[in-house]
Protein backbone atom coordinates (compact mmCIF):
# COMPACT_ATOMS: atom_id res chain seq x y z
CA UNK A 1 0.00 0.00 0.00
CA UNK A 2 1.89 3.26 -0.76
CA UNK A 3 2.24 5.66 1.40
CA UNK A 4 -0.57 9.02 1.89
CA UNK A 5 0.68 11.83 0.37
CA UNK A 6 2.69 14.34 2.74
CA UNK A 7 3.36 11.27 4.89
CA UNK A 8 7.22 10.08 5.88
CA UNK A 9 7.89 6.61 4.44
CA UNK A 10 10.62 5.25 5.59
CA UNK A 11 11.65 2.32 4.23
CA UNK A 12 11.92 -1.40 6.46
CA UNK A 13 16.07 -1.58 6.31
CA UNK A 14 16.28 1.88 6.88
CA UNK A 15 13.99 2.23 10.03
CA UNK A 16 16.64 1.45 12.90
CA UNK A 17 19.16 4.06 11.81
CA UNK A 18 16.17 6.38 10.86
CA UNK A 19 15.83 5.94 14.59
CA UNK A 20 19.13 6.49 15.33
CA UNK A 21 19.52 9.88 13.37
CA UNK A 22 16.56 11.28 14.85
CA UNK A 23 17.01 10.61 18.58
CA UNK A 24 20.95 10.85 19.15
CA UNK A 25 21.29 14.45 18.94
CA UNK A 26 18.33 15.47 20.78
CA UNK A 27 18.73 12.57 23.42
CA UNK A 28 22.35 13.62 23.91
CA UNK A 29 21.36 17.16 25.10
CA UNK A 30 18.67 16.06 27.26
CA UNK A 31 19.94 13.24 28.82
CA UNK A 32 23.16 12.04 27.78
CA UNK A 33 22.88 8.54 29.61
CA UNK A 34 19.56 7.75 28.17
CA UNK A 35 22.50 7.14 24.43
CA UNK A 36 23.32 3.89 26.03
CA UNK A 37 19.40 2.25 25.50
CA UNK A 38 19.79 3.76 21.84
CA UNK A 39 22.52 2.47 21.12
CA UNK A 40 21.38 -1.10 22.73
CA UNK A 41 18.37 -0.92 21.47
CA UNK A 42 18.94 -0.15 17.81
CA UNK A 43 21.97 -2.29 17.84
CA UNK A 44 19.36 -5.91 18.33
CA UNK A 45 16.45 -4.62 16.14
CA UNK A 46 19.37 -5.12 13.54
CA UNK A 47 20.54 -7.93 14.79
CA UNK A 48 17.08 -9.40 15.28
CA UNK A 49 16.26 -8.46 11.64
CA UNK A 50 19.51 -10.25 10.57
CA UNK A 51 18.80 -13.53 12.01
CA UNK A 52 15.38 -13.53 10.92
CA UNK A 53 16.49 -12.86 7.44
CA UNK A 54 18.97 -15.29 8.13
CA UNK A 55 22.29 -12.64 6.75
CA UNK A 56 23.96 -13.03 10.10
CA UNK A 57 27.66 -12.75 9.42
CA UNK A 58 30.80 -11.25 11.40
CA UNK A 59 30.28 -7.70 11.62
CA UNK A 60 33.26 -5.93 10.35
CA UNK A 61 37.09 -7.07 9.42
CA UNK A 62 40.09 -4.60 9.08
CA UNK A 63 42.69 -3.58 11.24
CA UNK A 64 40.89 -1.12 13.24
CA UNK A 65 38.59 -3.97 14.52
CA UNK A 66 41.98 -5.53 15.70
CA UNK A 67 42.89 -2.87 17.67
CA UNK A 68 39.09 -2.52 19.19
CA UNK A 69 39.86 -6.00 20.12
CA UNK A 70 43.23 -5.83 21.34
CA UNK A 71 42.34 -2.97 23.66
CA UNK A 72 38.88 -5.19 24.97
CA UNK A 73 41.40 -8.26 25.52
CA UNK A 74 44.41 -6.68 27.11
CA UNK A 75 41.36 -4.37 29.29
CA UNK A 76 40.11 -8.03 30.19
CA UNK A 77 43.28 -9.62 30.97
CA UNK A 78 44.07 -6.82 33.08
CA UNK A 79 41.53 -8.03 35.66
CA UNK A 80 43.95 -10.73 37.17
CA UNK A 81 45.72 -8.02 38.65
CA UNK A 82 43.59 -5.15 39.03
CA UNK A 83 42.85 -3.50 42.09
CA UNK A 84 39.16 -4.69 42.42
CA UNK A 85 38.34 -7.27 40.16
CA UNK A 86 34.62 -7.94 40.06
CA UNK A 87 35.04 -4.47 39.11
CA UNK A 88 37.26 -4.75 36.32
CA UNK A 89 35.25 -7.61 35.16
CA UNK A 90 31.86 -5.20 35.31
CA UNK A 91 33.66 -2.11 33.66
CA UNK A 92 35.27 -4.78 30.72
CA UNK A 93 31.66 -5.94 30.19
CA UNK A 94 30.33 -2.68 29.31
CA UNK A 95 33.37 -2.32 26.95
CA UNK A 96 32.12 -5.34 25.17
CA UNK A 97 28.63 -4.46 25.27
CA UNK A 98 29.46 -1.61 23.31
CA UNK A 99 31.85 -2.12 20.97
CA UNK A 100 29.62 -5.34 19.83
CA UNK A 101 26.58 -2.58 19.52
CA UNK A 102 28.59 -0.32 17.17
CA UNK A 103 30.17 -3.75 14.62
CA UNK A 104 26.09 -4.71 15.08
CA UNK A 105 25.32 -1.35 13.80
CA UNK A 106 28.08 -0.72 11.63
CA UNK A 107 27.30 -3.84 9.44
CA UNK A 108 23.73 -2.92 9.53
CA UNK A 109 25.01 0.60 6.93
CA UNK A 110 25.69 -1.86 4.59
CA UNK A 111 21.74 -2.53 4.31
CA UNK A 112 21.07 0.77 2.89
CA UNK A 113 20.31 1.49 -0.55
CA UNK A 114 20.81 4.72 -2.41
CA UNK A 115 17.32 6.13 -2.41
CA UNK A 116 17.16 5.60 1.64
CA UNK A 117 19.69 8.66 1.35
CA UNK A 118 17.61 11.51 1.24
CA UNK A 119 15.22 10.43 4.33
CA UNK A 120 17.74 9.69 6.20
CA UNK A 121 19.71 12.82 5.30
CA UNK A 122 16.44 14.90 6.24
CA UNK A 123 16.16 13.23 9.45
CA UNK A 124 20.03 13.81 11.01
CA UNK A 125 19.19 17.64 9.86
CA UNK A 126 15.77 18.01 11.43
CA UNK A 127 17.59 16.27 14.40
CA UNK A 128 20.27 18.30 15.36
CA UNK A 129 18.21 21.83 14.79
CA UNK A 130 15.85 20.15 17.44
CA UNK A 131 18.80 19.49 19.62
CA UNK A 132 20.16 22.81 19.17
CA UNK A 133 17.28 25.00 19.99
CA UNK A 134 16.92 22.76 23.16
CA UNK A 135 20.42 23.42 24.59
CA UNK A 136 20.08 26.91 23.45
CA UNK A 137 17.31 27.56 25.37
CA UNK A 138 18.53 26.19 28.18
CA UNK A 139 22.09 27.86 28.09
CA UNK A 140 20.09 31.24 28.00
CA UNK A 141 17.80 30.14 30.41
CA UNK A 142 20.70 29.15 32.88
CA UNK A 143 19.45 25.61 32.30
CA UNK A 144 15.97 26.50 33.61
CA UNK A 145 14.65 23.22 32.62
CA UNK A 146 17.52 21.25 34.17
CA UNK A 147 17.11 23.51 37.15
CA UNK A 148 13.35 22.50 37.14
CA UNK A 149 13.59 18.83 37.15
CA UNK A 150 16.04 18.95 39.43
CA UNK A 151 13.41 20.46 41.94
CA UNK A 152 10.57 18.39 41.16
CA UNK A 153 12.43 15.77 41.94
CA UNK A 154 13.60 17.43 45.39
CA UNK A 155 17.19 17.57 44.83
CA UNK A 156 17.30 21.37 43.48
CA UNK A 157 20.26 21.90 46.34
CA UNK A 158 22.08 19.38 43.84
CA UNK A 159 21.29 21.70 40.59
CA UNK A 160 24.97 23.05 39.33
CA UNK A 161 25.63 25.15 35.74
CA UNK A 162 27.63 22.46 34.52
CA UNK A 163 25.29 19.84 34.02
CA UNK A 164 24.94 20.98 30.43
CA UNK A 165 28.52 20.20 29.74
CA UNK A 166 28.25 16.56 28.35
CA UNK A 167 25.07 18.51 26.20
CA UNK A 168 27.55 20.56 24.35
CA UNK A 169 29.99 18.35 23.68
CA UNK A 170 27.19 15.86 22.01
CA UNK A 171 26.11 18.90 20.50
CA UNK A 172 29.32 19.20 18.65
CA UNK A 173 29.93 15.79 17.90
CA UNK A 174 26.54 15.55 16.07
CA UNK A 175 27.53 18.31 13.98
CA UNK A 176 29.96 17.44 11.73
CA UNK A 177 28.12 14.37 10.48
CA UNK A 178 24.94 17.09 9.94
CA UNK A 179 27.73 19.46 8.24
CA UNK A 180 29.06 16.72 6.34
CA UNK A 181 25.54 16.36 4.70
CA UNK A 182 24.31 19.51 3.90
CA UNK A 183 27.67 19.69 2.42
CA UNK A 184 27.05 17.38 -0.09
CA UNK A 185 23.63 18.91 -1.66
CA UNK A 186 25.24 22.08 -3.65
CA UNK A 187 26.19 25.59 -3.15
CA UNK A 188 23.06 26.40 -0.91
CA UNK A 189 23.74 23.48 1.62
CA UNK A 190 27.34 24.57 2.00
CA UNK A 191 25.88 27.70 3.78
CA UNK A 192 23.79 25.70 5.99
CA UNK A 193 27.14 23.23 6.70
CA UNK A 194 28.61 26.30 8.35
CA UNK A 195 25.68 27.47 9.79
CA UNK A 196 25.41 24.50 11.53
CA UNK A 197 28.98 24.63 12.93
CA UNK A 198 28.42 27.96 13.84
CA UNK A 199 25.71 27.35 15.88
CA UNK A 200 27.25 24.16 17.75
CA UNK A 201 30.18 27.05 18.54
CA UNK A 202 28.23 29.79 19.44
CA UNK A 203 25.94 27.40 21.63
CA UNK A 204 29.23 25.84 23.52
CA UNK A 205 30.80 29.58 24.06
CA UNK A 206 27.86 30.84 25.99
CA UNK A 207 27.74 27.43 27.96
CA UNK A 208 30.70 27.66 31.25
CA UNK A 209 32.76 24.34 30.13
CA UNK A 210 36.55 25.61 29.35
CA UNK A 211 36.94 22.27 27.79
CA UNK A 212 34.74 22.30 25.41
CA UNK A 213 35.39 25.73 24.12
CA UNK A 214 38.35 24.94 23.47
CA UNK A 215 37.92 21.72 21.89
CA UNK A 216 34.68 23.34 19.69
CA UNK A 217 37.94 26.24 18.77
CA UNK A 218 40.78 23.96 18.07
CA UNK A 219 38.78 21.31 15.82
CA UNK A 220 37.02 24.03 13.67
CA UNK A 221 40.60 24.93 12.75
CA UNK A 222 41.73 21.65 12.44
CA UNK A 223 38.82 20.85 9.97
CA UNK A 224 39.39 24.44 7.98
CA UNK A 225 42.69 23.40 7.35
CA UNK A 226 41.67 19.68 6.10
CA UNK A 227 39.44 21.39 3.94
CA UNK A 228 42.24 23.44 2.17
CA UNK A 229 44.91 20.82 2.37
CA UNK A 230 45.95 17.25 1.41
CA UNK A 231 45.91 13.94 3.00
CA UNK A 232 48.93 14.80 4.39
CA UNK A 233 47.82 16.54 7.41
CA UNK A 234 45.79 13.73 8.38
CA UNK A 235 49.30 11.83 9.07
CA UNK A 236 50.53 14.57 10.64
CA UNK A 237 48.03 14.64 13.32
CA UNK A 238 48.36 11.06 13.68
CA UNK A 239 52.20 10.99 14.51
CA UNK A 240 51.03 13.99 16.76
CA UNK A 241 48.50 12.42 18.30
CA UNK A 242 50.67 8.27 18.72
CA UNK A 243 54.05 10.75 20.30
CA UNK A 244 51.23 12.71 22.58
CA UNK A 245 50.11 9.34 24.25
CA UNK A 246 53.51 8.15 24.52
CA UNK A 247 54.66 10.51 25.91
CA UNK A 248 51.10 11.50 28.56
CA UNK A 249 52.73 10.70 31.52
CA UNK A 250 55.71 12.42 31.86
CA UNK A 251 54.24 15.76 31.20
CA UNK A 252 52.40 16.41 33.91
CA UNK A 253 55.37 16.15 36.08
CA UNK A 254 57.31 18.59 33.85
CA UNK A 255 55.32 21.00 31.76
CA UNK A 256 52.58 21.01 33.01
CA UNK A 257 53.80 20.18 36.79
CA UNK A 258 50.83 21.80 38.59
CA UNK A 259 54.10 24.25 40.79
CA UNK A 260 54.34 25.91 37.60
CA UNK A 261 50.99 26.68 36.72
CA UNK A 262 49.67 27.53 40.58
CA UNK A 263 50.18 31.31 40.24
CA UNK A 264 48.44 31.70 36.71
CA UNK A 265 45.07 30.22 37.65
CA UNK A 266 43.00 32.44 40.80
CA UNK A 267 39.85 30.76 42.95
CA UNK A 268 37.47 31.24 40.07
CA UNK A 269 39.90 28.49 37.84
CA UNK A 270 40.86 26.25 40.12
CA UNK A 271 39.25 23.44 38.42
CA UNK A 272 41.86 23.87 36.10
CA UNK A 273 44.62 23.75 38.49
CA UNK A 274 43.24 20.93 40.39
CA UNK A 275 42.88 19.04 37.15
CA UNK A 276 46.81 19.63 36.79
CA UNK A 277 47.29 17.69 40.52
CA UNK A 278 45.01 14.87 39.26
CA UNK A 279 47.32 14.29 36.27
CA UNK A 280 50.59 14.74 38.14
CA UNK A 281 49.60 11.80 40.81
CA UNK A 282 48.08 9.68 38.04
CA UNK A 283 51.80 10.18 36.53
CA UNK A 284 53.33 9.42 39.65
CA UNK A 285 51.03 6.02 40.04
CA UNK A 286 52.10 5.09 36.35
CA UNK A 287 55.93 5.45 37.30
CA UNK A 288 55.12 2.60 39.69
CA UNK A 289 53.33 0.03 37.26
CA UNK A 290 54.53 1.23 33.99
CA UNK A 291 54.19 -1.84 31.89
CA UNK A 292 51.40 -3.30 32.27
CA UNK A 293 49.61 -0.76 34.61
CA UNK A 294 47.15 -1.28 37.62
CA UNK A 295 44.44 -2.91 35.82
CA UNK A 296 40.92 -2.03 34.71
CA UNK A 297 38.95 0.59 36.94
CA UNK A 298 41.86 1.30 38.93
CA UNK A 299 41.44 5.00 38.76
CA UNK A 300 38.80 5.08 41.17
CA UNK A 301 40.56 3.11 43.77
CA UNK A 302 44.20 3.83 43.30
CA UNK A 303 46.25 4.13 46.66
CA UNK A 304 46.59 7.45 48.08
CA UNK A 305 43.75 9.21 45.47
CA UNK A 306 41.64 10.39 48.19
CA UNK A 307 44.32 12.50 49.80
CA UNK A 308 42.71 16.28 49.86
CA UNK A 309 44.50 19.01 48.41
CA UNK A 310 44.76 22.21 50.92
CA UNK A 311 42.71 24.29 47.44
CA UNK A 312 39.61 21.36 47.98
CA UNK A 313 39.27 18.11 45.93
CA UNK A 314 41.04 14.70 46.03
CA UNK A 315 44.42 13.84 43.90
CA UNK A 316 42.58 11.56 42.26
CA UNK A 317 38.44 11.62 41.69
CA UNK A 318 36.94 8.35 40.37
CA UNK A 319 39.33 9.30 36.97
CA UNK A 320 42.48 11.06 35.51
CA UNK A 321 40.27 13.47 33.35
CA UNK A 322 42.54 12.43 30.35
CA UNK A 323 41.64 9.30 28.36
CA UNK A 324 45.50 8.92 27.57
CA UNK A 325 46.48 8.59 31.02
CA UNK A 326 43.69 6.65 31.84
CA UNK A 327 44.71 3.96 29.64
CA UNK A 328 48.21 4.49 30.95
CA UNK A 329 47.55 4.21 34.61
CA UNK A 330 45.07 0.98 33.99
CA UNK A 331 46.41 -0.79 31.23
CA UNK A 332 50.20 0.35 31.16
CA UNK A 333 52.27 0.63 28.19
CA UNK A 334 51.16 -2.08 26.84
CA UNK A 335 47.39 -0.23 26.71
CA UNK A 336 48.61 3.00 25.80
CA UNK A 337 50.90 1.45 22.48
CA UNK A 338 47.71 -0.55 21.40
CA UNK A 339 45.54 2.48 22.22
CA UNK A 340 47.71 5.07 19.94
CA UNK A 341 47.90 2.20 17.36
CA UNK A 342 43.77 2.05 17.10
CA UNK A 343 43.92 6.35 16.95
CA UNK A 344 46.55 6.22 14.43
CA UNK A 345 44.58 3.89 12.19
CA UNK A 346 41.49 6.23 12.71
CA UNK A 347 43.58 9.41 11.47
CA UNK A 348 44.39 7.56 8.48
CA UNK A 349 41.08 6.22 7.43
CA UNK A 350 39.94 9.73 7.23
CA UNK A 351 42.94 10.79 5.38
CA UNK A 352 42.11 7.94 2.86
CA UNK A 353 38.85 9.59 2.40
CA UNK A 354 38.00 10.61 -1.61
CA UNK A 355 36.29 13.99 -0.86
CA UNK A 356 37.93 16.75 0.76
CA UNK A 357 34.83 17.55 2.49
CA UNK A 358 34.53 14.54 4.38
CA UNK A 359 37.92 14.42 5.52
CA UNK A 360 37.18 18.00 6.85
CA UNK A 361 34.24 16.69 8.48
CA UNK A 362 35.95 13.52 9.90
CA UNK A 363 39.01 15.68 11.00
CA UNK A 364 36.55 18.09 13.07
CA UNK A 365 35.14 15.44 15.10
CA UNK A 366 37.86 13.08 15.85
CA UNK A 367 39.76 16.05 17.02
CA UNK A 368 36.99 17.16 19.25
CA UNK A 369 36.16 13.75 20.62
CA UNK A 370 40.22 13.50 21.66
CA UNK A 371 40.09 16.96 22.73
CA UNK A 372 37.44 16.35 25.62
CA UNK A 373 38.17 13.00 26.19
CA UNK A 374 41.88 13.92 27.11
CA UNK A 375 40.45 17.30 29.12
CA UNK A 376 37.17 16.00 30.68
CA UNK A 377 35.19 12.69 30.96
CA UNK A 378 36.39 9.13 32.30
CA UNK A 379 37.08 6.77 29.00
CA UNK A 380 34.87 3.96 30.14
CA UNK A 381 32.06 5.78 31.07
CA UNK A 382 29.12 3.72 29.73
CA UNK A 383 27.45 6.77 28.24
CA UNK A 384 30.70 8.43 26.77
CA UNK A 385 31.76 5.33 25.62
CA UNK A 386 28.28 4.95 23.19
CA UNK A 387 28.49 8.76 22.55
CA UNK A 388 31.81 8.00 21.32
CA UNK A 389 30.43 4.98 19.34
CA UNK A 390 27.47 6.52 17.85
CA UNK A 391 29.10 9.97 16.60
CA UNK A 392 31.15 7.49 14.83
CA UNK A 393 28.81 5.55 13.15
CA UNK A 394 26.75 8.59 12.51
CA UNK A 395 29.11 9.86 9.99
CA UNK A 396 29.78 6.74 8.63
CA UNK A 397 26.40 6.67 7.63
CA UNK A 398 26.50 10.18 6.46
CA UNK A 399 28.54 9.31 4.03
CA UNK A 400 26.05 7.26 2.73
CA UNK A 401 22.92 10.07 2.74
CA UNK A 402 22.87 13.06 0.52
CA UNK A 403 19.97 15.67 1.27
CA UNK A 404 18.43 15.70 -2.44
Amino acid sequence: MPPAPGSVHVPIQARPLFVLVCLFAPIGVIAAKALVPLLFVVALWLLARRWRNGELARPFQGPLFYAAIAIAAWALISALWALDGTAALTTFAKIAGVLLCALVILDGLQDLRPEDGAILGRGLTAAFIVAATILAVESLSGAAGHQWYMEWRGRGKDFHATVLNRAEILLLLSAWPTAYVLSQGGPGNRVGAVAVIAAAIAIIMVGVSNSNQAAALVSVIIALLAGVTGRWLQKLLAGLVVAGILVAPVLPTTVLAPERWAASFDAEHYSALHRLHIWNFAAQRIAEAPVIGWGLDAARRIPGGDTKLPGGGNVMSVHTHNASLQIWLELGAVGAVIFAGLLAGLWLRIGALDQQMARAAGTGLLASALMVANLSFGIWQTWWMASLALCGLAFMLARKVKIK
